[in-house]
């Protein structure tokens, strides 16, 4: 008998608003291949494995995603790294300038070609801070304010090496933020949190980064990071401009 399962699911998200990607204007390929997944009415993409198909533990698929309104985005999705979110992974989509954004401005920044620009955004005169990260490293709750709806925002915890970028997810009942992984460091209470703004650099080393509009005048400092290996690169962005 001919068993049809499903390989994994993608949730696409607006890097920059949190939004849920959804519609027909996507296109994917799996390991290089066209594939038409399953489009759920909530936003999800199914992807069906082959008749009889049976990944291995350590089957990695190589999944890129093409958008008119986003910037190509490729990952790599382990099959044994699956079981723990129900066979969902997350790919976050960074927008692609002049493709009909009305909610942001844009700044220009120079990096390495290939590596993401992350633009750390002052708090002002109540900045955020760390005031807890759970034992499992997958939740963290936050002292002071800030008026944005944080939720599928990028944050920017602790500093030098051990910094770490991360995305919160959800809420918990207890008001801690859950995580998109767990952290990699210890953090402690009182370490700056910084709302981050991401874009990608193209092969020339240009990159143009969303910002809210309250936070034009806000300082802004540009650093460079390799999303694949999870660390900061020594040489941040050389310049920005508006």
């Amino acid at each position: 008998m001919i068993k049809i399962s499903m390989r994994f699911a993608l949730l696409l998200k607006d890097d920059f608003s949190g939004a849920t990607v959804a519609g027909a204007g996507q296109r994917f390929l799996v390991d290089g291949r066209p594939v038409t997944p399953v489009r759920k009415p909530d936003g999800f993409y199914v992807f069906l494995a082959e008749p009889n198909e049976r990944p291995k533990p350590k089957t990695v698929w190589r999944v890129t995603v093409e958008s008119a309104h986003y910037e190509t985005r490729t990952v790599r999705i382990r099959a044994d790294t699956l079981e723990e979110n129900g066979a969902l992974y997350i790919v976050q989509l960074y927008r692609k300038p002049h493709s009909g954004f009305s909610d942001c401005r844009w700044m220009e920044a120079e990096a390495v070609p290939g590596i993401l620009a992350v633009a750390l955004i002052d708090g002002g005169d109540a900045p955020l801070s760390l005031r807890g990260l759970s034992e499992d490293g997958r939740a963290l709750r936050l002292a002071g304010y800030s008026a944005a709806n944080l939720l599928w925002r990028r944050v920017y915890v602790g500093k030098g090496r051990r910094a770490e970028l991360f995305t919160l997810t959800g809420r918990t009942a207890e008001g801690a933020y859950t995580l998109d992984r767990a952290a990699r460091w210890p953090h402690e209470p009182g370490e700056p949190v910084l709302l981050a703004a991401c874009a990608p650099a193209d092969a020339s080393g240009l990159c143009r980064i969303p910002l809210r509009p309250e936070w034009e005048n806000a300082e802004k400092t540009i650093l460079a990071y390799d999303e694949e290996a999870m660390r900061w690169r020594a040489t941040s962005c050389a310049r920005a401009r508006r």
